[in-house]
């Protein structure tokens, strides 16, 4: 990492540089799929709150509706796969080989344990992934017409086995996601929605890789990135190295900041890019966010940046999943309940509000409903207290 600028800020600085950074202050990317690309994998595992993250860091005049972002991912300007961690992502075309060819040892690793619990192994892995090929080089197939597939050439899985059959075919760069079929969504064939490209050296992969990291999540550290890639952290470290290497993707811009004493990457030109300083954050900001945004899960446990001091906030089942968010630190959880006709959010406050951020939720939750195209009713349950 580059020495750059002494700088130092607090948790609070922190915060709002992230905020900005990541484009939930002052968006700056034009699409959703201009924002997977920035971030280079964006975590969906939840598959609609995922497409509320990518359309609230779009600017308002711009902002798409969920039936927008749908479309893009139908059309396949954005894909979705698992790939870096065992869980899913959204993808740009432009970036899914690469990332793909990178991460895929390391999640088949991960898999491993449930490879062979399921017996997706020799012989029959090898079969599963011929069937899936053959099936989805004749268009888009839904998961019940894949499994029939499978099951029609020998090789029957259903339940848990066929979802690490899908997985692997997508690891092996068979298959990711195709248009939905009505409201079941569908594989395609790798090939025919990916464009092609060489094979990159793993270290220049892994700096590309870093630097995007660090361009839309810094101010960040070697540990986040290992938490968010899936990589070691003796990769992390070497690719932070690579990333501020002139000659890299970094193109030297990485610089130093330091956090409580903790060294932190961030991309001088990104900082520059959004303009200001770390107080055009503005306040009294609430933040709707989907509980894997990147904001959250960008970063490595404990994320002290988030969370307010004598809180950390395992999940209960019995709470929404969501966070919702005041000026980058939690004060709460929410989820949307999404029907036919409307849409209600749920809200679980952890202390009361004052009527500026009042008003900031009034205002996020005006831009749920814009997004979801319905009219949506908020039920504020008591305040659950640490």
């Amino acid at each position: 990492m580059a020495e750059g600028r002494d700088v130092t800020v607090d948790l609070r600085g922190l915060r709002e540089l992230r905020l900005r950074v990541q484009g939930l202050r002052s968006p700056f990317d034009a699409s959703a799929p201009e924002v997977v690309r920035r971030f280079v994998a964006v975590q969906a595992q939840e598959f609609l709150p995922a497409q509320w993250g990518l359309a609230a860091r779009v600017p308002i005049e711009r902002r798409p509706d969920a039936a927008t972002v749908a479309a893009a991912l139908d059309a396949g300007e954005i894909l979705r796969t698992h790939v870096l961690r065992p869980t899913w992502h959204f993808l740009h075309p432009e970036d899914a080989r690469w990332v793909m060819e990178v991460s895929a040892e390391r999640v088949h690793r991960a898999n491993g344990t449930y490879y062979r619990r399921t017996g997706l192994e020799g012989a029959t892995a090898t079969r599963a992934m011929d069937v899936i090929a053959s099936s989805l080089a004749g268009g888009h197939r839904t998961r019940a017409e894949l499994a029939g597939a499978l099951e029609a050439g020998g090789v029957p899985k259903a339940g848990l086995s066929f979802t690490y059959v899908m997985i692997m075919a997508e690891l092996e760069r068979i298959a990711i996601s195709g248009a939905n079929a009505g409201k079941q969504r569908t594989y395609a064939a790798f090939d025919a929605r990916v464009p092609p490209s060489p094979p990159r050296p793993r270290d220049e992969a892994l700096a590309e890789l870093a630097a995007g990291f660090i361009a839309s999540r810094g101010p960040a550290t070697e540990r986040d990135f290992a938490a968010w890639s899936g990589f070691t952290l003796g990769d992390a470290r070497t690719a932070f190295a690579d990333a501020a290497d002139p000659a890299g993707r970094g193109g030297g811009r990485i610089e130093r900041v330091d956090v409580d004493g903790v060294p932190h990457a961030f991309d001088a030109a990104s900082v520059e890019h959004i303009g200001g300083g770390p107080d055009a954050a503005g306040h009294d900001v609430v933040d709707l966010l989907q509980a894997y945004d990147e904001y959250i899960m960008g970063y490595a446990p404990p994320r002290s940046y988030l969370f307010p001091p004598g809180r950390s906030d395992p999940v209960r089942p019995e709470f929404p999943l969501h966070a919702i968010v005041v000026d980058g630190v939690m004060a709460g959880r929410w989820a949307p309940v999404v029907e036919a006709k409307r849409a209600r959010v749920r809200t679980v406050p952890w202390r009361d509000f004052t009527a500026g951020e009042e008003r900031s939720l009034a205002a996020s939750v005006a831009e749920l409903e814009r997004f979801l195209a319905l009219p949506v009713t908020v039920e504020v349950e008591p305040i659950v207290a640490p």
